[in-house]
């Protein structure tokens, strides 16, 4: 079975990905899961999830700061920045004030360098028998474009990583292939298109909005599982910057609980339907769970 992971946008959020994949391995599904896209915090933590180290998931996490990810004393800079990035679906109006956002953004990538050069191994992404896609926002086209880190340089990578979570009017943007690049959560917040593409089997999408679901009409006979916070904070903004410690321990718990009762359910239901002698493994379970609910 071939399984695609799409990595949903949401700053601080981003925590409860690392819970997901933690039950993910536990249930074994990561062993089939064969193309990855992440978009923002997600592209970010596609770096993290194929280092294959899920200790390591949470210590970057439990250890990060928003002054660390967030470097300004402008607060309110920041959240206009933000609702910019990720709350706009009027594409008029995102095509007329980003590209004058990005002329105030000065601030550089340091704080997610240090990150990625003290926990990433790029060699791990670049050499990932997995395809790993990232999306970013061209400027001033504002449109969607999706990176293959596979096969990349480092330095390429991490352009690619930097850019997809530049933030307009905070962050400076990037210069790949000589074509500017920002935050990616503004034209594709779940990249879903590039594993889409990819004739998957399944499809796990882990959002972390309610306000980023996932158009089922638009991927005709796709099976797509979307795993979201059971508990969202009101506001998508003020709970994207919430990043503490204590905020990161109790989302990468929620991501781990909201991905074991959404699966196991499934998995329990398959094994009483079939021969109670020969268990199904949960891939046939979910392949069976989805044909069922197809007919």
């Amino acid at each position: 079975m071939k399984i695609g992971l799409v990595l949903g946008g949401g700053g601080a959020r981003g925590a409860y990905q690392i819970g997901v994949f933690e039950a993910l391995n536990e249930i074994g599904i990561d062993k089939h899961i064969k193309v990855i896209s992440g978009a923002s915090i997600g592209a970010l933590n596609a770096a993290i999830y194929v280092q294959d180290n899920i200790k390591l998931g949470k210590e970057i996490w439990c250890n990060v700061s928003k002054e660390k990810i967030l470097p300004t004393d402008t607060l309110n800079l920041i959240k206009r920045s933000i609702l910019v990035s990720v709350g706009s679906k009027n594409i008029d109006f995102i095509k007329k004030y980003v590209p004058k956002a990005i002329e105030g953004g000065n601030i550089s990538s340091s704080g997610l360098d240090s990150i990625i050069d003290e926990n990433i191994d790029l060699s791990k992404i670049r050499d990932c028998k997995n395809k790993i896609y990232v999306s970013c926002t061209e400027i001033p086209k504002i449109k969607a474009r999706y990176f293959l880190l596979n096969g990349e340089s480092d330095e390429k990578i991490k352009k690619i990583l930097h850019a997809s979570s530049a933030i307009p009017m905070i962050f400076q943007s990037e210069n790949i292939d000589g074509i500017e690049y920002v935050d990616g959560g503004i034209t594709d917040n779940v990249p879903i298109d590039p594993v889409y593409y990819e004739n998957c089997d399944l499809i796990i999408v882990i959002g972390l909005a309610r306000e980023f679901r996932v158009d089922r009409k638009l991927y005709p006979n796709a099976q797509i599982l979307e795993i979201i916070p059971s508990y969202i904070e009101e506001g998508f903004i003020d709970g994207a910057l919430e990043f503490t410690k204590e905020n990161s321990e109790g989302r990468i718990k929620m991501g781990y609980e909201d991905t074991m009762n959404q699966i196991k359910p499934i998995i329990t239901l398959i094994n009483h339907i079939k021969d109670k002698e020969k268990k199904p493994s949960i891939i046939e379970s979910l392949k069976c769970f989805f044909k069922i609910n197809k007919e």
